[in-house]
């Protein structure tokens, strides 16, 4: 990522979308790339601009806002998806986790926070997680998926490795929670190699984000669980301190 930090805006009321616009343009460290009120104008963007952060409403007139999170991801992995929620829910917070949205927020965030949201995102964070503490309901959903996904096939290694060692290594440290720059200081490598790495990683194992690529790892048996599932909404890999993180750190793919 570099200094300035690069987002579209995609929303389809006019007057907010411009607000946001207007909120980012005016912050120090943000580069507005465009926006667009459409999916299949959102896609066109992301392609052209190559964002580090793209805000995503979620009432759109051609597509659901998470659906086209998720299909975001899925063509830029690199790219941190922050939602915008019309009407915030529980049930919404859950499809967002799914579809791999670093933050989830209702229209009514304040603007100092959604900097702050966009800029941790943009550093790497799941940031959605934190919401997971106060939503147990939620949190055993996701908690209940991870362990469908992580037994199913666990035992079945696949006879194909795609992964490089170094690869397999960072993808280690990644199940364990460290984001870029702590993978980075302990490998004596930078952050942006560190990046480099995930993306390969995402792009050979065609997975959206690092959590899907974790468990990908632990089903085909490239990666071993050493600790025990908890049993209070919490993944491998995540801690109880205020930046709990879904079972791998972001960061910035």
């Amino acid at each position: 990522m570099s200094e300035q930090i690069r987002v579209i805006v995609i929303e389809q009321e006019a007057l907010y979308r411009r607000g946001l616009v207007a909120v980012l343009d005016s912050t120090p460290g943000f580069d507005v790339a465009g926006s667009a009120e459409t999916a299949a104008d959102a896609y066109r963007l992301a392609d052209a601009a190559q964002p580090d952060v793209a805000l995503v409403g979620t009432t759109l007139t051609d597509a659901p806002g998470i659906e086209l999170a998720a299909e975001l991801r899925r063509r830029h992995p690199a790219v941190a998806v922050v939602v915008i929620a019309a009407n915030e829910s529980d049930d919404e917070l859950f499809a967002a986790i799914r579809a791999g949205a670093s933050a989830y927020s209702g229209r009514d965030v304040g603007e100092e926070t959604l900097v702050t949201l966009i800029r941790r995102a943009a550093t790497g964070e799941y940031v959605i997680n934190e919401q997971l503490l106060g939503k147990p309901y939620v949190a055993a959903r996701v908690l209940d998926q991870f362990r469908n996904s992580t037994i199913v096939d666990a035992a079945i290694p696949s006879a194909f490795m795609p992964l490089t060692e170094r690869e397999l290594e960072i993808l280690r440290k990644v199940s364990d929670g460290m984001t870029n720059a702590a993978i980075g200081e302990a490998l004596g490598i930078s952050p942006q190699t560190v990046k480099n790495h995930v993306t390969s990683i995402l792009r050979k194992l065609a997975v959206n984000d690092r959590t899907q690529a974790v468990v990908t790892a632990f089903r085909r048996g490239w990666l071993t669980l050493t600790v025990e599932l908890p049993d209070e909404g919490t993944l491998p890999g995540v801690t109880d301190t205020p930046t709990t993180r879904l079972g791998a750190a972001k960061d910035d793919t």
